[in-house]
């Protein structure tokens, strides 16, 4: 499976390079199509934000799982010696 991050990546230039070419070809005026890019910059500049706050969201709850199962591991690990050393 392809690594989800040029996924991604290769998604968003897709879109970027779709935006643009439809924009600069379309007969309309000069300001008009300006517009409408720099609003195709914008819709596409949230939908990059919404997408890296998803990922960064899913990264801390990996994280945090991971240091929550280190943390129970380390604490059964000298409950273990703890109880060796009693007997």
């Amino acid at each position: 499976m392809k690594d989800p991050k040029n996924l991604i990546g290769g998604f968003i230039a897709g879109a970027a390079l779709g935006i643009a070419a439809g924009m600069l070809l379309a007969p309309d005026s000069g300001q008009r199509t300006r517009k409408k890019i720099v609003d195709g910059s914008i819709k596409l500049k949230d939908d990059l934000m919404n997408t890296v706050d998803t990922s960064l969201d899913n990264i801390r709850r990996q994280f945090n799982s991971k240091i929550d199962q280190l943390a129970r591991a380390g604490k059964q690990n000298i409950d273990e010696a703890s109880e060796k050393v009693k007997a």
